[in-house]
């Protein structure tokens, strides 16, 4: 799109703010009977949104959901636009699209929509945020050894390019019996004074335990209290298998930066993700995938660049399968009209039943503490005798689908999410204890 083009479809004139994207006048195809706002009013109601293959138990979507209705219906509607008519459709569309996707994801975290930037899952969020961190020569990076691999790989190409030292520790001995206290004590033992930056993730899918995170962010605010402001310590946090579980209100979190993928537990399109960057955290990360946004427009001189955010700078460019990004509003709606408060309580029963269940089979040792503090939606567990993967097909001969983590020590994983009952977990049960 030529400069002109980018004048027209924004309404930003040269030397102006950034406004609002201009509504496009051209008219998108409406398809057929394709449109759907359903708002679940039960949890059999949300079910039946989702295209599930019957016959089985679903308890492995923690890797990757299944498109609801609302988000089935709204891929379609894109989808047919794009096919009909690609180049007009996406011209007079996407300076609009994002910033809408974008707002519902603010309002869904309780965050700035200039705090949000889109990527394509917690991995290129992890990518953005590490690679492009500032950091000094010498300068520490404090993370864990109970870390996905893409936060590692992230962690260190990112030192790598900047001369950091990473130190990893481990935050808990026996995951089932983690406590606060452990976690906080073990990381404040080791930030030094060089330490700027704690990356840690919320929710580990190798045991299931969950970081006490707005604990780690209190105790790093009280460090920082002490510290001059170039050496202030930021706080990092993959929170992908806590994010469309807990009700997360990301200014009560208290954590600098927050990467999550959507497609996940937020059963939003494949291929969608956030970056969330606290305002006054801003200028530590600098942008390593140019961005079409308003910064596209900083290009062509029209926007200035001290009106630039994090949001406009971070939002991956190029194209993107379009008709997934441009819908995943839906998921954040469906979250919001089925009530996040609903949610947490849900999953947390049924994995509260599934856990207290396991906890006391003879022949089943539990990785995942059964207190829903501890713990979100992962149940990592051995069976004697059996592996993992000879768990899992187990299982899967059950009609049951369940997952292993995919670590250097694996377990096998039940996960189960609002879609399921509790009947399903009823029969996980009685499957496992077969197993003895």
């Amino acid at each position: 799109m030529d400069r002109r083009s980018f004048l027209n479809r924004t309404g930003i004139a040269m030397g102006a703010g950034i406004g609002l994207p201009a509504l496009s006048a051209f008219e998108s195809i409406t398809p057929r009977e394709l449109i759907d706002r359903d708002i679940p009013g039960s949890w059999g109601d949300l079910r039946d949104m989702f295209q599930l293959e019957p016959g089985r138990i679903h308890m492995a979507l923690m890797l990757l959901a299944s498109h609801p209705r609302p988000v089935q219906n709204a891929i379609a509607r894109h989808r047919e636009n794009f096919d009909n008519n690609p180049a007009e459709y996406w011209e007079s569309n996407y300076m609009a699209a994002e910033p809408r996707v974008i707002a519902a994801a603010a309002e869904y975290m309780n965050a700035d929509p200039s705090e949000v930037a889109l990527t394509d899952s917690t991995t290129q969020g992890l990518g953005i945020l590490y690679t492009g961190f500032k950091l000094k020569e010498g300068e520490e990076i404090l993370t864990t050894i109970h870390d996905h691999y893409s936060t590692e790989k992230s962690l260190e190409f990112g030192a790598e390019r900047s001369g950091a030292k990473i130190k990893r520790i481990a935050l808990y001995d026996e995951p089932s019996q983690v406590s606060a206290d452990e976690v906080l004590s073990r990381i404040k033992k080791n930030i030094t004074p060089k330490t700027r930056l704690v990356a840690v993730t919320w929710v580990h899918s190798c045991t299931g335990v969950k970081l006490p995170v707005k604990k780690i962010s209190g105790l790093i605010k009280e460090l920082n209290s002490s510290r001059a402001e170039e050496e202030r310590i930021y706080f990092a946090v993959d929170g992908v298998h806590a994010f469309g579980l807990d009700n997360i209100d990301i200014q009560d979190l208290g954590c600098d930066f927050l990467a999550a993928g959507t497609h996940k537990w937020l059963f939003g399109p494949r291929g969608t993700g956030i970056l969330f960057a606290k305002k006054d955290a801003h200028d530590m990360v600098v942008p390593v995938i140019p961005a079409f946004s308003a910064a596209y427009g900083e290009w062509l001189g029209v926007v200035p660049k001290d009106q630039l955010n994090f949001s406009h700078l971070n939002s991956p460019g190029g194209f993107h399968a379009f008709e997934h990004r441009w819908s995943l509003d839906e998921a954040f709606k469906l979250h919001m009209n089925t009530g996040k408060e609903n949610i947490a309580a849900r999953s947390k029963k049924l994995n509260t039943m599934l856990k207290e269940g396991m906890s006391e089979m003879a022949h089943v040792r539990l990785l995942t503490p059964v207190s829903d503090e501890y713990s979100e939606a992962i149940n990592c567990f051995e069976v004697d005798g059996l592996s993992p993967g000879e768990t899992v097909q187990k299982l899967h001969e059950k009609k049951i689908i369940a997952s292993s983590s995919p670590y250097r020590k694996s377990y096998a994983r039940l996960t189960p999410s609002v879609i399921n009952t509790e009947e399903e977990v009823e029969q996980c049960l009685k499957a496992i204890e077969e197993l003895a």
